[in-house]
C-alpha cells in the first residue's frame, strides 16, 4: 500500500464515470492519476491527450514509464488554471481524506465549458457539517448533479466498504477558441522588418529565436543519436542500454518538448518586452491555450511582434474582463446569498463595496505566529488582475504596487493588522480571510463606474458623485 488514500479505481466503475462521456480527441486531466487506471481508461476511449497529477513518487514513476500521458503537476492542489485552460474535461478519484478540497479546486481552475466528472464520499456529499461539504452540495445543486454508487469498492483491488458517491458537474460558458482570440496571428515576410525597433529590439528578438531554434535543434540531435545507438546494440545490449531525452527524469516526446518550450519562450517574451500590468491571469490562460492548440506554430520573429502587438492592442478589453471578473467574484459572497456558505454584509451584491472580503488567501505561517498572503490560486490572481487593472485606468506604474508593503524585517503579516497594498489597506485573519479597504475613493468609484459600463448598468448615485480623498494623515495601523 501506498498511502492510507490509495484506491484504484475498478474497471466496471471507471465504466461508469466514463461510459456516457465522448472522451474521442479530447484533452483531459486526472488530478490524482494513482497506478493509473483511470489514465490508460481514457486513453483507451480515444482521448488525444491525457494530463495527470500524482505526489507519491514510487507511483509518479510507473505512470511515467507505463501509462502515458505526462505530469502536469505532483500536486494538484497547487495546480493553477493557466496551465490547463485547454482541457475540456477533468476524471477524477481524488483522496477520500479531501475529496471535497480537490473536486472544489478542480471547479476552480477548470475552464469554461469542461466537463467534471468525480468520485467521493457519498457522506461528503450528504454531509452538511463542514464549510467545504456545504460549498460542494450548492454546487452540486447548481451545476451538476450527484448519484451513489454503494459499496462498489468492496471487491476491488484494495477494497472498502465505503459507501461511494458520483459527481457531475459543467462550468458554464463556452471557451472561446485561442486560434480565434489571436485571429490574424501570422504577418506576412516584410512586416517585422517595417517595425524597426518599435515594439521589441530586433536584435534582442533574434536571439531568443535563435536559442528557441538551437534548442529544438539538439533535441533532434539526441533523437537521432537514440536510434543510431539502439542500432549498434541491437542483438548485442537489448535494451538494457540507450538514450532518450528526458525532462524532470521523465521522457518526453518531441511535441511536447516543442509545446513546453514554446509556452517557456512566450513567457519569456511577454516578460520582458510586456509592461507587468498587461500580464493578467486571464492572458496567462489564453497564451497557454493558443500554444496547446497551434502546435505547429512558428516561433518567429515575425510573430513575436504579433502576438505583442494584438495583446497590446486589445488592452482595455483585458482590463474590462479584469474589473467583470473579480468584483463579480468580490460580491457573490453576500450576507444572503446563492452559495449557501459564509457572507459578508460588506460585500455588496450590487457593486463593488469601498470595504470588501476575500475568503481563502490567507494561511498561517508554520510557527502560527503571523499569517501569509496566498501566491497561488484564483483569490490571490483577482486580486492582483484587479491591482492591474486599476494601474490601467489610474496610469500609475505596476511595478509601485505589485507587492504588499512589509513593515516588518521577518515580513509576517500579523491578524488584524493593517497593512497597505498598492490601492488598498488589508488586514489578514488566521482563518483565511483578507479584508481590504480602497484607501482613495476616487478610484473605487473609478472601478465601480467602469463595472457599471462593462455590465450595462446605471451606477448608483452616491458613487457617481465625486467625494474626498482619504485623509493622508491617517495612520494605516489603526483599525476602523
Amino acid at each position: 500500500m501506498f498511502n492510507s488514500d490509495f484506491y484504484p479505481t475498478p474497471p466496471e466503475v471507471a465504466a461508469t464515470m466514463l461510459d456516457c462521456l465522448d472522451l474521442r480527441g479530447k484533452t483531459i486531466l486526472e488530478p490524482s492519476a494513482g497506478s493509473g487506471n483511470l489514465v490508460r481508461e481514457c486513453l483507451n476511449r480515444g482521448a488525444a491527450e491525457l494530463l495527470w497529477c500524482e505526489t507519491e513518487p514510487q507511483l509518479l514513476d510507473l505512470l511515467t514509464t507505463q501509462r502515458g500521458g505526462y505530469c502536469i503537476s505532483p500536486d494538484f492542489l497547487k495546480l493553477e488554471a493557466a496551465p490547463v485552460s485547454h482541457i475540456q474535461m477533468i476524471v477524477m478519484n481524488p483522496p477520500f481524506s479531501a475529496d471535497e478540497a480537490h473536486i472544489l479546486h478542480a471547479w476552480e481552475i477548470a475552464p469554461p465549458g469542461c466537463e467534471i466528472v468525480a468520485l467521493c464520499n457519498w457522506n461528503t456529499i450528504e454531509g452538511r457539517y463542514r464549510r467545504l461539504q456545504l460549498q460542494l452540495a450548492t454546487l452540486v445543486e447548481a451545476y451538476g448533479s450527484k448519484e451513489d454508487l454503494g459499496e462498489c469498492f468492496a471487491t476491488a483491488e484494495r477494497p472498502t466498504r465505503v459507501s461511494v458517491g458520483m459527481v457531475r458537474l459543467r462550468k458554464p460558458g463556452q471557451r472561446v477558441s485561442a486560434a480565434d482570440e489571436f485571429d490574424g496571428f501570422f504577418l506576412g515576410p516584410d512586416d517585422i522588418e517595417a517595425q524597426g525597433e518599435g515594439l521589441i529590439p530586433y536584435r534582442r528578438s533574434r536571439d531568443i529565436v535563435n536559442r528557441y531554434v538551437e534548442a529544438c535543434r539538439i533535441y533532434d540531435e539526441q533523437v537521432e543519436a537514440g536510434v543510431r545507438l539502439r542500432s549498434v546494440l541491437d542483438g548485442f545490449f537489448g535494451g538494457e542500454l540507450g538514450l532518450q531525452v528526458t525532462v524532470e527524469g521523465a521522457p518526453v516526446t518531441r511535441n511536447r518538448f516543442r509545446k513546453d518550450l514554446q509556452k517557456a519562450a512566450w513567457k519569456h517574451v511577454f516578460a520582458e518586452f510586456l509592461p507587468a500590468q498587461i500580464a493578467t491571469s486571464n492572458l496567462q490562460k489564453d497564451i497557454n491555450a493558443f500554444v496547446e492548440e497551434q502546435s505547429k506554430i512558428p516561433f518567429t520573429e515575425r510573430n513575436i511582434y504579433r502576438m505583442l502587438q494584438i495583446v497590446a492592442g486589445t488592452q482595455e478589453q483585458r482590463v474590462d474582463r479584469a474589473v467583470e471578473e473579480a468584483i463579480d467574484s468580490l460580491t457573490k459572497h453576500t450576507k444572503e446569498n446563492r452559495w449557501g456558505v459564509e457572507g459578508w454584509v460588506t460585500n455588496s451584491g450590487y457593486m463593488l463595496n469601498r470595504r470588501f472580503i476575500r475568503a481563502y488567501m490567507a494561511e498561517l505561517t508554520y510557527n502560527n505566529r503571523g499569517v501569509n498572503l496566498k501566491t497561488y490560486g484564483s483569490q490571490s490572481d483577482e486580486i492582483r488582475d484587479l491591482i492591474k487593472a486599476l494601474c490601467f485606468i489610474t496610469g500609475r506604474s505596476y511595478d509601485e504596487v505589485a507587492q504588499p508593503k512589509k513593515p516588518s524585517s521577518d515580513g509576517i503579516f500579523w491578524p488584524g493588522e493593517w497593512y497597505e497594498w498598492g490601492f488598498f489597506r488589508f488586514r489578514a485573519y488566521k482563518k483565511g480571510t483578507v479584508h481590504f479597504e480602497f484607501l482613495d475613493e476616487e478610484v473605487w468609484a473609478a472601478v465601480n463606474a467602469r463595472y457599471a459600463r462593462i455590465k450595462g448598468q446605471v451606477l448608483p448615485e452616491q458613487l457617481a458623485k465625486k467625494k474626498p480623498r482619504r485623509k493622508a494623515t491617517e495612520p494605516v495601523g489603526v483599525a476602523a
